[in-house]
């Protein structure tokens, strides 16, 4: 299939996706437990991305580059088979960003779902596989151990990995071994943890700052990569910002995920529960104060924020770690060079979200997706995802041009056209 082939295909796929949404986002309520409202989200996210992939996809439409004699033309070619390795945290729009970005790309796509949420992912994506060959998508339903295997399989040609730094690691070092042993070289792109900070600076509008730290801080539970997980307050906004935080993330209500009023529903038990009640005890203990939220009470953990001792920072996991649950710790800086400086502290660089006058800090930050007076949720599928360090290796660059490969056809002087 040519490229306008297969976005003709992915077409069908968005309008197979769009009548299935129903099914799709009673799904995800029932099996992932996500807030009716966030399971919207999500597949607007997703039909966005849809939408999007004509666009995208111009980046790897053939076309003429310079040449010192006769024509070059610079093509992609498909690596084959991409594996895509999915998390349950987001069971609808990444399994469609990965299947139908590969599929645009040329190749066929094996996809395992996270155990958790397999029939909501096989919902989505039996609706983009209907519009494809036969086999084009190939779901493996096989527990994490039992699937890694597939990683460094001969059978896969480029992988991409929606986990936890830790899984990622480990996968590099399972790839690494199989390497050793002579298989062949692969794309592993790893989509992994985030610790991303929200900056709020002197000159902000702290309404605005506030809304969005109570979104982007407890949306689905805080169980989001790009969620912010630290917030930086310039000492010149804390006073003012302090208490619209505050009751901005009172405001968010608590409930069954199945009600559309509902923005945090509970947290069950596991690890992310665990690690969060263990980095609370740990930040009070170390003098942390409670600005907002009770932790734990009952099914739910409540939408917590503490205001973390600056002289402590680096011995609390609630800094140095993803909490990947409604916890998140704030810290107040001197001045905007400080705020930088607090935002890079930390090996993960995925996001960062700046309200204010950011044009000094902007610059300095170090994460692959920067957004300025904007949530850290903000929904573009033309504002692609991505991180470096502990967060990824390729930065924020569209899917579609990641799992093609570039190559370059010379014809000399005088040569039949192709």
């Amino acid at each position: 299939m040519d490229l306008d082939a297969r976005l003709a295909a992915a077409a069908r796929s968005r309008a197979a996706l769009a009548a299935a949404g129903p099914a799709v986002v009673d799904a995800a309520v029932a099996e992932a437990g996500q807030p009716r409202r966030f399971a919207e989200r999500e597949l607007r996210s997703a039909l966005g991305l849809l939408d999007a992939l004509p666009a995208l996809a111009e980046a790897i439409r053939p076309r003429g580059v310079p040449a010192v004699s006769g024509t070059t033309t610079l093509e992609w070619a498909p690596y084959g088979v991409v594996l895509g390795w999915h998390a349950a945290n987001s069971p609808v729009w990444v399994p469609t960003l990965v299947a139908a970005s590969a599929l645009a790309g040329g190749n066929a796509v094996l996809a395992r779902p996270s155990s958790r949420t397999r029939a909501t992912t096989g919902v989505v994506l039996d609706a983009i596989a209907s519009a494809w060959p036969q086999d084009a998508v190939t779901v493996v339903d096989l527990p994490g151990p039992a699937a890694e295997p597939l990683v460094w399989d001969p059978g896969v040609h480029a992988v991409v990995a929606h986990a936890s730094t830790r899984t990622c690691k480990r996968q590099l070092a399972g790839l690494g071994a199989a390497y050793a042993a002579g298989a062949r070289l692969r794309p592993y792109i790893p989509e992994g943890s985030g610790n991303d900070a929200m900056v709020v600076l002197a000159g902000a509008d702290l309404d605005a700052a506030a809304a969005a730290a109570a979104l982007g801080g407890f949306a689905n539970g805080g169980q989001l990569c790009m969620a912010a997980k630290r917030m930086v307050v310039e000492r010149a906004a804390w006073d003012g910002f302090r208490p619209r935080l505050a009751a901005a993330v009172s405001a968010l209500r608590l409930g069954d995920p199945g009600d559309p009023a509902t923005d945090v529903a509970p947290l069950a038990e596991g690890r992310a529960r665990a690690e969060a009640r263990d980095a609370m005890a740990q930040a009070l203990a170390a003098g942390a104060e409670v600005l907002v939220g009770e932790g734990e009470r009952g099914p739910f953990f409540t939408p917590t924020i503490l205001l973390l001792p600056r002289e402590r920072l680096h011995r609390l996991d609630l800094w140095r770690e993803e909490s990947f649950a409604p916890l998140r710790g704030l810290v107040v800086a001197d001045d905007p060079g400080d705020a930088a400086d607090l935002a890079n502290d930390t090996p993960f660089a995925l996001g960062a979200a700046v309200f204010g006058p950011g044009e000094g800090i902007v610059p300095r930050l170090r994460a692959a997706r920067v957004l300025v007076d904007e949530g850290p949720l903000y929904q573009d599928p033309h504002f692609v995802v991505g991180g470096v360090g502990d967060s990824g290796l390729a930065g924020a660059r569209p899917k579609i041009e990641q799992l093609v490969w570039a190559r370059r056809v010379h014809r000399a002087e005088g040569a039949s056209a192709p």
